[in-house]
């Protein structure tokens, strides 16, 4: 399963107009270029770099719970 927009730490406004825009997850959110992102919400380039790497962020702390959860299941 994709991490969601929901973990990124930005504004929920921001979160909401992501989503509307379709996008879904991180992954379809890391695959599009700041250009794009802010052409497609009507922001500035700066935020949609922080956007970027908010995503960046998540994905990276998405990557340690999922591990963390994997390391805590019992061993056969």
């Amino acid at each position: 399963m994709s991490p969601g927009i929901q973990m990124l730490e930005v504004a929920i406004g921001i979160k909401d107009s992501l989503m509307a825009a379709g996008f879904t997850s991180l992954d379809s959110l890391l695959r599009s270029n700041p250009t794009d992102i802010a052409a497609i919400l009507g922001i500035e380039l700066y935020v949609a770099k922080l956007i970027i790497d908010a995503a960046k962020s998540a994905a990276v702390q998405y990557e340690i719970e999922k591990e963390s959860d994997t390391a805590d299941l019992p061993s056969e």
